[in-house]
């Protein structure tokens, strides 16, 4: 009879986690990466402004030097950069 009642309380500890994480999934869904194929012209700060209208383009452009290890905002022609959204 124990082990019975030992059992159940496990079973439903690990049905209440799984539901949280489902929840949780649910409220924040993961957000695909963006991948872009630098063409003449272009610029971190005009990636960041297309890839977040309407915010300030500084932590955009942040993430995309960080996301890419670039070793500052230059970018070139045929450049493939990835930005993971936050």
């Amino acid at each position: 009879m124990r082990k019975t009642a030992v059992a159940i309380a496990l079973v439903t500890a690990l049905l209440g986690a799984g539901a949280a994480k489902v929840g949780a999934s649910q409220k924040h869904p993961a957000q695909p990466a963006w991948t872009h194929v630098v063409t003449y012209g272009e610029t971190l700060w005009g990636l960041a402004k297309e890839a977040a209208p309407g915010k300030d383009p500084r932590a955009t452009v942040d993430l995309l030097i960080s996301s890419n290890h670039l070793q500052g905002a230059g970018i070139r022609p045929g450049q493939r950069l990835v930005l993971q959204h936050r």
